[in-house]
């Protein structure tokens, strides 16, 4: 067909899909006439002016309309046309009763009014001044984001990277990306250096250029940070941007050399080895070291009458405590830092509980933290009193770039004398450094954890280090107690954990292995199990059942598992509504869970009437509502609900099945492993003793006994480069 011109004011929006940008819209032309317009158009609003070139198609469902290819828009001009955009609630703060009173004040003038002299706003009786700014900084905002969305859309990249653009560079978002479009590489955006090269070409960037060598560079240290690295070695780092480039190493001195000028990245020798951080990630692993330094060297005076007071704790509780639970529980009264490890049924919550109640029976004021917002759950209800995320306790506060920063530091520091964290293994280096340089002077620390689980999903191994490092005092509880010995799921996990091949067969207790030819009749078992199997024979309800896969992909990977999972426990039905987003269906009833720290997310407690903002990767919760109307779905965390416009959903990912990582922390009724098809790095022993010990009273096991049994024999893992341990030992 020959293309046609369409000009027009857009009377109203009638379908807008916020992650690719297209929109359906009613268009009222200069002649009169209404047509239906349909194309890529982000961000369009009622009462825009549009001037579009394409061509009319006949839809066999919809009839006539104006497939949009190219397009120019202006904001209206005349007064009635100003109202109809301001009305439609495209200005946040700004409402059909609010659009009216003020373009009857200030009628052509009002977009300039509320633009440049917000003031004059209040001059309506119902705006006072800082509604006005509010009112005017969300038409700016409306504006510049306008313009990110349709670039972005223009370069095929996701919109909801806009937001993000708009907080970190304002108006200068757009110029700021064709400066260097290789910013989408790092936090928050997680952009592929792939795409950032599509975009760099779009945008007429050289591929030899200084700019891309010097992204690809910053791009393998963010790439390897999200693998546990906090620094890599200045060869691996310049090979590894020399694969990405396709370009000679010889080429990246000079980009490495302005990059150490500029700040950065730091690089330094360590033990030998020419190690290369980013430079805030230096910045974690020297802090660390540091304020652990100091709190070893710290002088701690117990309390008198100390042996006296245990024996109490024993007499009261009917226990009587083996030695090592002993020695660990004195020990935290003699040092500025002290550790508590052990595997399951060794006791280490029976230490616990008994060492808050002596700190207590001590006058000291103690903070109580743990890395997952499940296990900080646990902690409280054992020891009976609120337990924070380490995110709750250290006070959320992203700064102007939407970094990770807490209110709680050196300047201002958490007001405890004591903070004991559960969970220790989890904690990664970021969030270690953080908690250190919050504890004010005098105060000490108690980590309890288990070393021998998988290491933190963020940077380093912080735990293990001071566990390795021979100059923190811990205490490793090792006696299985005569209760734990009655689990099958705890005599296995230490075998599992010795390399010795658990018993599979025979239990009549919580473990149970189930073998399985192929990896569909692997999966149709986990699905049987929770859709009524367990549920009959346990009386445990499904949603106690947590499926936990040692992988992401293949058939027995979450990805496969949850899309299974899905079908069978929350099927479509008429009445439950579900948002298509990215190709899965977001449904009513859906469990999920966040997949990227969120800091400025809010959330409200109706039950104990609280709110506060940020929701954290790993934190699962259910679906509640999809209103289809206001495009939002609303997810329930541990009773904390949040909501999410249809464009953040790419926040979420199902939970009805999750991998090993994801499930650190965390602890379930119930816990189904599929075991079959797994990548070879993940066949190893500390995932499979990590999956077990999620379970509290049922375990069940199904797929290929010789896959299981070489995770068993299987005791290394990925190394991670990082330096914290050799700065503890001052080398």
């Amino acid at each position: 067909m020959e293309e046609n011109r369409l000009e027009g004011q857009v009377s109203s929006v009638v379908f807008k899909n916020e992650q690719t940008g297209y929109t359906v819209a009613r268009i009222k032309t200069n002649d009169g006439e209404t047509v239906t317009a349909v194309g890529n158009m982000p961000g369009l609003g009622a009462g825009e002016y549009i001037n579009a070139g394409g061509e009319f198609i006949m839809h066999p469902q919809y009839g006539r309309q104006f497939s949009v290819a190219e397009y120019e828009r202006a904001m209206p001009t005349a007064v009635s046309a100003i109202y109809e955009y301001l009305a439609a609630g495209t200005v946040k703060g700004i409402g059909a009763k609010t659009a009216l009173m003020i373009v009857e004040r200030f009628g052509e003038k009002s977009f300039e009014i509320i633009a440049s002299n917000p003031r004059e706003l209040t001059k309506i009786r119902s705006i006072s001044f800082s509604r006005a700014l509010g009112i005017q900084q969300n038409y700016l905002k409306a504006g510049v984001l306008r313009a990110v969305i349709e670039f972005l859309a223009a370069h095929r990249l996701p919109q909801d990277f806009a937001a993000p653009l708009f907080k970190r560079f304002g108006g200068d978002a757009v110029s700021v990306l064709c400066d260097d479009p290789y910013i989408l590489c790092e936090d928050p955006f997680g952009l592929s250096f792939h795409d950032a090269d599509r975009l760099a070409s779009d945008l007429g960037i050289d591929g030899e250029s200084f700019v891309r060598l010097c992204a690809a560079l910053l791009y393998e240290l963010y790439f390897n940070l999200q693998s546990g690295h906090v620094f890599l070695p200045a060869e691996k780092l310049i090979a590894a941007a020399s694969e990405l480039c396709g370009a000679e190493k010889e080429r990246f001195d000079l980009p490495l050399s302005e990059l150490c000028e500029r700040g950065r990245i730091v690089r330094e020798d360590v033990g030998g080895t020419d190690a290369c951080y980013l430079s805030r990630v230096y910045g974690w692993e020297t802090s660390a070291a540091r304020n652990v330094r100091r709190l070893i060297s710290m002088k701690v005076e117990p309390p008198r009458g100390l042996l006296k007071l245990l024996e109490k704790e024993e007499k009261e509780s009917g226990m009587t405590y083996a030695p090592l639970q002993r020695e660990a529980i004195l020990q935290c009264f003699e040092h500025g830092v002290s550790i508590i490890t052990g595997g399951p049924g060794t006791g280490k919550t029976t230490a616990l509980l008994t060492l808050i109640n002596m700190f207590d029976a001590c006058g000291y004021l103690t903070g109580l933290a743990a890395p997952t917002g499940r296990a900080a759950d646990r902690m409280g209800k054992i020891c009976r009193r609120e337990a924070k995320t380490l995110h709750r306790l250290l006070e959320t506060s992203p700064d102007e770039s939407g970094e990770m920063s807490f209110k709680r530091n050196a300047q201002n520091p958490l007001p405890y004398e004591v903070v004991v964290v559960d969970e220790a293994s989890m904690m990664d280096l970021f969030m270690s450094a953080s908690l250190l340089d919050a504890l004010k002077p005098g105060a000490r620390l108690v980590l309890v954890g288990d070393g021998d689980q998988l290491p933190p999903v963020g940077a380093g191994r912080f735990f293990c280090d001071l566990l390795e490092s021979g100059e923190v005092c811990f205490v490793k509880l090792t006696e299985i107690f005569r209760q734990a010995q009655k689990s099958d799921i705890i005599v296995n996990a230490h075998k599992i954990h010795r390399g010795e091949t658990p018993n599979l067969y025979g239990n009549e207790k919580d473990f149970y292995f189930s073998a399985c030819r192929t990896a569909q009749s692997t999966a149709k078992m986990t699905a049987d199990l929770l859709c009524g199997r367990i549920t009959e024979k346990f009386g445990i309800e499904p949603s106690e059942i947590q499926v936990i896969c040692p992988s992401r992909r293949n058939t027995c990977g979450t990805e496969s598992m949850n899309a299974l999972l899905q079908e069978k426990l929350n099927p479509p039905a008429e009445g439950k509504p579900e948002v298509k987003y990215r190709g899965a269906s977001f449904r009513l009833g859906d469990r999920v869970m966040q997949i990227k720290n969120d800091y400025e997310r809010e959330w409200a407690d109706d039950a104990r009437g609280q709110t506060g903002a940020g929701v954290f990767n790993g934190d699962t919760g259910t679906i509640a509502r999809v209103d289809e109307r206001a495009k939002t779905v609303t997810v329930v965390f541990d009773g904390k609900s949040s909501e999410y416009a249809y464009s953040e959903l790419s926040e979420l990912e199902h939970a009805f099945a999750v991998t090993v990582h994801k499930s650190q922390g965390s602890e379930y009724k119930a816990v189904v492993i599929p075991v079959f098809d797994c990548p070879q790095r993940l066949l190893v022993r500390n995932l499979l003793y990590t999956a077990v010990t999620r379970a509290k009273e049922l375990l069940v096991i199904c797929g290929r006994e010789d896959m299981l049994n070489v995770m068993v024999k299987t005791s290394q893992s990925a190394k991670r480069y990082g330096a914290f341990k050799r700065r503890l030992k001052g080398l």
